[in-house]
């Protein structure tokens, strides 16, 4: 047994290790704690830096030292001269430089590095680019240096031109560099800028797409390449607009839908009636504080405002919103129960393509390059999903068949996103559906159509009868929209919650039939559909609760609910 090194079993090898951390943990505190004193008693002296560097190159996140040590630095300033200070901040680069090796997405130390870099006042910007391209060699992905790397661009008066053909390099050393195009996405507008044409000059985005079927074609699996694509097939900035102006004389309201969600308050959307300003109290439809349905109640003390609610004279309404930076009006003519008036005379462009911005020429363009790569690759999911939102920007009506077969598939070769593809295939139909319906439309149809999810229904704020049986929706919260619908029919479908009714105060039929409501307070959410007569529950498992009949009585209104409850 002599001369044999005793090799340790595993229980001393853990007995030793938490010594050992135990006696790193003691030292931890005991030099925290005295650099928590001398911070305390406003000593700002080298020791602090001493203390605190020791401590920073453990765990470079300890943002409240780096703290300290500026402190530290911004006194010192005084007492040292400019060679004495430049030696300090050479420390103060070197311990960055440390604590990055440890930790190369440290905010907090890449954040001090540049706060010591201005401080110093002849820093070598140049060898920050070179140390930001080392760390970036190291994580192409490493976004803390990405952000540093372009304060120290400008520092540098480093060219856009430059930059561009420095993020040109990456992308075709790793077509994967998702940082790198994103990069160039923000240089090509500073670079390459059409003003008569709004985007990016034509030959540039020929190239662009060019480098991208390349990147494309070689890995077409990457997510990075075809997120920059649809960056750049881009999507036109519509103007903000009032929609529609509506006044619903029973209800007493005013009600006004933007063409985007906006911010409203009495100081920026402005209420006449007769041509007189009214102070009013604006409430969104959706309960946020920025929605594109806004809705007031007209006060009753406006100067014959009394007569005409309850008489048949007529009554000027108009809305007027400025937010400091765009303007728009509407005017309504009030001369029976219900009068609105719509900014556009159809529906038909509503919903603008994602990728309205790209002209005509280059959709076919990219579609062909699409459809290329599609039938080498027939399972990449990117392309599939890419053709389909190209389609849909050509012509909804003439790729309908091709659109509906890609969606299908991408639920089978991308089986994790599958829900994904499914509630956007709801808003794909919902859209079109909208598109064609008639501005003055009061009754719509929405059965049958395999709908996972409600899209748009702020467009449908006038509707007062709506079929939306026989689809999978789970939640109809955005019916919270339709303030005038009386009548909705959710029969077979998978709801088990109700929210986005309880505010349908001319709500009068609904119909429940065979979704998934179990519990008795999933009703109670009813309870402020004051004008509720019909309610059809048959086929719910709630109906089954020994409580049931008695709960129904707190629907005062209830005339009539399924006879095979009863």
């Amino acid at each position: 047994m002599h001369g044999r090194l005793k090799v340790r079993t595993s229980e001393e090898q853990a007995e030793a290790k938490r010594r050992e951390q135990q006696e790193k943990l003691k030292i931890y505190s005991s030099v925290t704690g005295k650099i928590f004193a001398k911070r305390e008693a406003e000593e700002h002296d080298e020791e602090g830096l001493e203390l605190t560097a020791r401590i920073l190159e453990k765990n470079p996140d300890f943002y409240t030292l780096w703290n300290y040590r500026r402190e530290i630095l911004l006194s010192l300033k005084d007492t040292k001269n400019e060679e004495e200070i430049k030696k300090l901040i050479l420390l103060e680069l070197e311990l960055t430089q440390n604590c990055l090796k440890v930790n190369p997405k440290s905010y907090s130390a890449w954040h001090h590095r540049f706060w010591s870099m201005e401080f110093n006042p002849v820093g070598d910007w140049k060898r920050e680019l070179e140390l930001c391209n080392y760390f970036l060699s190291q994580d192409e992905r490493n976004f803390h240096c990405w952000d540093y790397r372009r304060q120290v661009a400008q520092k540098c008066n480093v060219s856009c031109e430059e930059e561009l053909k420095c993020s040109t390099r990456l992308i075709e050393t790793n077509f994967s560099n998702y940082s790198a195009w994103h990069y160039r996405s923000t240089l090509l507008p500073k670079v390459h800028y059409d003003a008569s044409k709004g985007s990016i000059t034509e030959d540039i985005l020929l190239q662009e797409y060019n480098l991208i079927k390349n990147a494309a074609f070689t890995d077409p699996d990457d997510q990075s390449v075809w997120f920059y694509h649809r960056w750049l097939l881009g999507r036109s900035k519509t103007p903000l607009e009032i929609l529609n102006l509506s006044i619903l004389k029973p209800q007493n309201m005013v009600v006004v839908l933007f063409s985007e969600p906006v911010k409203v308050d009495c100081e920026n959307l402005f209420l006449k009636v007769n041509g007189k300003p009214v102070s009013v109290s604006w409430q969104s439809a959706n309960d946020s504080f920025a929605s594109t349905v806004w809705k007031s109640n007209i006060p009753t003390s406006i100067e014959g405002i009394e007569n005409f609610l309850h008489g048949d004279g007529n009554c000027e309404v108009t809305v007027n919103f400025f937010n400091g930076k765009e303007d728009c009006y509407l005017s309504s003519t009030m001369n029976g129960h219900k009068s609105f008036t719509w900014k556009k005379t159809n529906r038909a462009d509503t919903f603008r393509s994602d990728l309205s911005a790209a002209t005509k020429d280059v959709l076919e363009m990219e579609l062909e390059s699409c459809q290329q790569l599609t039938e080498m690759e027939p399972n990449c999911k990117w392309a599939l999903f890419t053709f389909v939102l190209l389609m849909r920007a050509l012509s909804n009506t003439a790729y309908k068949k091709e659109i509906e077969e890609f969606m299908e598939k991408l639920t089978e070769v991308d089986k994790t996103r599958k829900n994904y593809y499914r509630d956007l295939g709801s808003k794909f139909i919902i859209e079109d559906f909208i598109g064609s319906l008639p501005v003055e439309a009061v009754e719509i149809n929405l059965s049958n159509r395999k709908l996972t999810h409600l899209y748009h229904f702020d467009q449908l704020i006038l509707i007062e009868k709506i079929n939306l049986s026989s689809n999978n929706l789970t939640s109809v919260y955005p019916l919270r929209y339709l303030i005038c619908v009386k009548s909705i029919n959710l029969d077979d479908n998978q709801l088990s919650s109700l929210e986005g009714l309880e505010d349908l105060q001319n709500l009068e039929l609904l119909s429940l039939r065979k979704n998934s409501l179990k519990k008795l307070y999933n009703l109670e959410i009813l309870k402020t559909c004051l004008n509720l007569r019909e309610l059809f529950l048959e086929g719910n498992p709630v109906v089954k609760d020994e409580q049931y009949q008695s709960s129904l009585q707190m629907f005062p209104a209830l005339k009539s609910i399924d006879a095979s409850t009863l």
